[in-house]
């Protein structure tokens, strides 16, 4: 028992002193800063007569001058050094207190450039590629709302946690002091004093650490920044894909058409049979237009999901894939037009990256409702091996997946490219674009989550809470 109580109180002790050094920097480079730069202002009025309205505006001046100075270097000593003590301290909350204080720091924006020729970088636009990415990086760094809470932490347990760690081990240095100059009866009462608060000081940590520690009012704010910049990005890849289909396709061929239409014109008094021909090809250039006109449509909003719903848009999908799927739908009703489109284009997107790069020979796609939860899972039995989309770093592309459905150039996405077997791609492409997925369904309230351990099965399941 008393070992015991010898090893709870040294342990209260090392807490103390961990604490303290965790709690340090901000007050002691504020005092320490604002300590020399009052003594260096106060040799501006040395030997100074002068009325006393000029003394008092030199006074002002020096108070004005030591503050700017103080705040600078919190400022700078903040930005080095207040995440890093943010994460010690919440491993300390985590291994002493058993709080799980998760947070969520963001990552350096991708930048994509605009139909107009500007450069969006998740906040605002800019016109060179290179200035987008260096705003794109400062804004990581010093503009995280999570970063910015991690300073009020500093700042408020520089104030409350440091002086109640700190008093301790200096009261314990003055009785040792007091002790080795000859006044052994106080020294050893500061010190036995000392050690026995210092050994439970480090109570005053859990309320901090519960009310400043964990995420901050802004992460939110912060998701919603990042799914606006996402689903901008995705609409200019998306108009881009667009205007591409009509340049090279229907467009050059409605050109062709009314050029054989104007020879045709000249030639049928000459030549009949000519102009017949060359008005046939038309016909059959027409028709081609038509199904590529068609074909560009069924990518932004298809038909049979606007007619017949969710469940049989994914049966008629799944016939387009070059893999064996199968469809179990539950169904009862359909859910709102946003809600469907998104989960359309989420299991389009999964589809087709089963095909491309989990190696399978069947898939099984199950929709659900449950709980006011509307839930798609695709199955497949390829190499598996797929990391969480949590897991994944920002690709420094365009971002994400095209809603349309398929990989698109603005960063395709591999259900299975998380193992170097799953068709040869990199885990980084393979993350970004179920990170796009993600992120996308994280703008309904929903989320997707990976299960796929190295040799499969891969399962993917999209849910989100909705009404039917």
């Amino acid at each position: 028992m008393a070992i015991r109580a010898v090893r709870r109180f040294g342990e209260g002790l090392r807490r103390t002193l961990v604490l303290a050094a965790l709690t340090a920097p901000l007050p002691v480079v504020g005092v320490t800063v604002g300590w020399f730069g009052a003594l260096f202002a106060s040799t501006w009025t040395d030997d100074m007569h002068a009325p006393l309205i000029v003394r008092g505006l030199v006074t002002a001046g020096q108070v004005l001058a030591v503050l700017l100075w103080v705040a600078g270097a919190l400022w700078m000593t903040h930005a080095l050094t207040s995440r890093p003590l943010a994460e010690a301290a919440r491993r300390r909350a985590r291994r002493w207190l058993g709080l799980e204080l998760e947070v969520a720091y963001g990552g350096i924006a991708p930048v994509t450039r605009m139909a107009t020729g500007y450069w969006w970088d998740g906040r605002e636009y800019h016109k060179s590629e290179r200035e987008a990415r260096r705003r794109a990086v400062m804004n990581a760094r010093f503009h995280d709302p999570q970063v910015r809470w991690d300073g009020l932490w500093a700042l408020v347990a520089g104030v409350t946690v440091f002086p109640v760690t700190a008093l301790p081990p200096v009261a314990a240095g003055v009785g040792v002091w007091l002790a080795g100059s000859g006044r052994t009866v106080i020294g050893v009462l500061i010190l036995v004093l000392s050690l026995v608060a210092g050994a439970s000081a480090g109570r005053i940590f859990r309320p901090v650490a519960v009310r400043f520690l964990g995420p901050n009012a802004g992460t939110r704010l912060r998701e919603l920044e990042t799914l606006q910049a996402d689903l901008t990005q995705t609409q200019a890849a998306e108009l881009e894909r667009i205007e591409r289909g009509l340049h090279d396709g229907a467009q050059a061929r409605l050109v062709a058409m009314g050029m054989s239409m104007q020879a045709a014109e000249r030639m049928v008094d000459a030549d009949p049979e000519a102009a017949k021909a060359i008005l046939a090809e038309a016909r059959a250039s027409s028709r081609a237009a038509l199904e590529e006109l068609r074909s560009l449509v069924r990518g932004i909003n298809p038909p049979v999901l606007v007619e017949r719903g969710l469940v049989d848009a994914v049966r008629a999908l799944a016939l387009d894939v070059p893999v064996e799927v199968t469809v179990h739908a539950a169904v009862p009703a359909r859910p709102e037009r946003p809600v469907e489109s998104a989960m359309y284009f989420a299991v389009a997107e999964l589809l087709t990256n089963v095909a491309k790069h989990a190696h399978a020979t069947c898939v099984l796609v199950d929709l659900g409702y449950a709980d006011r939860t509307l839930t798609a899972s695709v199955t497949d039995d390829g190499v598996g091996g797929v990391a969480s989309p949590a897991a994944v770093p920002r690709s420094s592309g365009a971002g994400g997946s095209s809603l349309a459905g398929g990989s698109s150039s603005a960063g395709g996405s591999s259900l299975a490219g998380g193992s170097s077997s799953a068709g040869g791609s990199s885990p980084a492409a393979a993350g970004s674009g179920l990170l796009g997925i993600a992120r996308r369904m994280a703008a309904f309230g929903g989320r997707l989550e990976i299960d796929s351990p190295v040799g499969g099965p891969t399962r993917a399941t999209v849910s989100v809470p909705c009404v039917l």
